[in-house]
């Protein structure tokens, strides 16, 4: 896979642990590609007003850090679209896919499923499976994929995908180009570097040309595509172990956050942890430690401690502490790291299952050979 290279992952769970560059997909360039027009005219102007008044205060929300408010809002608006638009208007469409997205920002990808599924079912049937909107929603669904492991469902959604988008758009568009850069991680993902550099490189071009990071007129989320792209190229180079040249891009998208979110806002936890990834590609175990630690701080801010993101952050700050011979550290965080997943995945799930096994295997470097045995007991339901 080529993330943790040098750090012994199993490749069936790594691409569970690329959270927080897909995180900011979701959280800025989704919301883009996802809002480029409504079908047909609401019933009523002051039903559509009020609901579009809760979407766009979600997405401020949203881009303030305020997950709750977010939340609630998406809720408000998709409640007064089903009830007074009906369950298969254009708005409700828009409001299931924004829940979704605020549920795939707090790190609740099994909360977001259901959500953009019937959004792309509802989509696919009243406006058909190659209008543009329904390619967007392709995206946003094939998002979530990703990051609960369906890698297969994932890559068939992206590349119809950025097929109809780059029929309708070009091949150049930025729209285009953000469905391409997502494809390109998950074949990163897979090791597919040669197309995932092209892909990246591509976007990256078109992104920065329609969307300037430096232009204050242009919208926040739509200037922050540009740091995810090179966050997502830099993972290529990870994966090459052009390891200067993916330092180098993420120190550039991490200036451009700066400038665009500020230091401490939810899509600055993805730039941490592929920082983190790239120390400990150089061997810089220590480094990487405080990496992901920066990550986890900005994260359980942001969010709090309770998701998905949090335990793969926990894990890898764990498996940092391992590589520098800190065991009890590494076992003490693997103890928060699977009371959390045993809070939100079920018994079989990939990723508490790849947890519980680091855990116990760090037991029993420590001796303690009886707790690691009632570790994977308990991971098996037993």
């Amino acid at each position: 896979m080529g993330l943790f290279s040098c750090s012994a992952r199993n490749p069936e769970t790594e691409f569970l642990l690329t959270e927080g560059d897909l995180m900011g997909r979701l959280l800025f360039g989704l919301l883009a590609a996802f809002l480029i027009g409504h079908v047909g005219e609401v019933s009523a102007a002051d039903t559509a007003q009020s609901i579009e008044a809760h979407q766009q205060a979600s997405f401020r929300a949203m881009e303030r850090n305020d997950f709750v408010s977010a939340e609630a809002e998406a809720q408000r608006a998709l409640e007064t679209a089903e009830r007074v638009l009906g369950p298969e208007h254009s708005r409700t469409v828009e409001s299931l896919s924004l829940l979704a997205i605020v549920y795939r920002g707090k790190g609740r990808n099994e909360e977001a499923k259901p959500f953009a599924e019937r959004a792309l079912a509802i989509s696919e049937k009243t406006i058909g499976p190659e209008h543009l909107e329904t390619a967007a929603l392709m995206s946003i669904m094939a998002s979530i994929y990703l990051n609960t492991g369906d890698v297969a469902k994932a890559e068939s959604l992206l590349r119809r995908s950025v097929s109809i988008k780059e029929k309708g758009f070009g091949p150049n568009h930025p729209f285009a180009a953000i469905s391409s850069s997502t494809l390109a991680d998950l074949l990163t993902a897979k090791g597919e570097y040669v197309e995932a550099e092209r892909l990246n490189k591509r976007a990256l071009v078109a992104v920065e040309k329609a969307w300037p990071a430096d232009d204050p007129s242009i919208p926040v989320g739509l200037r922050a595509n540009i740091p995810i792209i090179m966050e997502g190229l830099a993972q290529v180079h990870l994966g090459q172990l052009r390891l200067e040249e993916a330092e180098k891009l993420v120190a550039r998208a991490f200036s451009l956050r700066m400038s665009i979110v500020g230091a401490d806002h939810v899509s600055m936890v993805g730039n941490r942890k592929i920082l983190g990834d790239i120390y400990l590609a150089w061997g810089r175990n220590a480094e990487a430690e405080n990496s992901y630690r920066e990550a986890l701080r900005i994260m359980e801010k942001a969010i709090g401690s309770e998701n998905e993101v949090v335990s793969n952050l926990l894990s890898a700050i764990a498996d940092s502490c391992e590589m520098q011979g800190k065991y009890d550290v590494a076992a003490q965080i693997y103890t928060r790291c699977v009371a959390i997943d045993e809070k939100i995945f079920p018994l079989g799930h990939p990723v508490r299952t790849e947890h519980s096994k680091r855990y116990a295997n760090i037991l029993k470097v420590t001796g303690r050979a009886k707790e690691a045995d009632q570790v994977q007991q308990r991971s098996q339901g037993k």
